[in-house]
């Protein structure tokens, strides 16, 4: 009976796995925010709305400073609504309140204010990016879909 409950509780998690895994996808991004900055991470699409939706994601972010190489942790959420692009995101030196265009989620293109959070002032003024974000199944729910009349 012990074996039936593992086994159930396998397959649950496999296929809460596979659901999770329909909605996620890959970014790899270019920003200037007072210096050039690649970026890199995790995208998460929560809702079911095919224009209206939110996307989480963990990300880092390649710079650098002081002729040394830095790599940050960021974390960044974001809202769409028919293209429109609206988001925030965190790190370690800067606080990014953001605003763009989103094409189909396939790329977005932003622009926003860092407020630097950090004596050294490595992140501040006005910031611009642009973000492609690949979905590593086909047929993803990540991606809108375009509707057709």
């Amino acid at each position: 009976m012990k074996k039936y409950w593992i086994i159930t509780f396998l397959l649950c998690a496999f296929t809460l796995n596979a659901q999770i895994f329909e909605k996620t996808a890959f970014n790899l991004g270019y920003r200037y925010t007072g210096r050039n900055v690649l970026q890199a991470g995790l995208e998460l699409r929560i809702g079911e709305s095919s224009y209206k939706s939110v996307i989480i994601g963990p990300s880092v972010l390649y710079t650098r400073i002081n002729q040394t190489d830095k790599f940050l942790p960021e974390a960044n959420i974001y809202y769409t609504n028919n293209g429109q692009l609206y988001g925030a995101s965190i790190n370690p030196y800067s606080i990014e309140p953001r605003i763009g265009i989103s094409v189909f989620n396939l790329f977005f293109l932003n622009t926003g204010y860092a407020f630097p959070i950090h004596k050294d002032k490595y992140f501040k003024g006005i910031t611009f990016g642009i973000q492609f974000n690949i979905a590593p199944t086909k047929g993803s729910k990540f991606y809108n879909q375009m509707k057709m009349m």
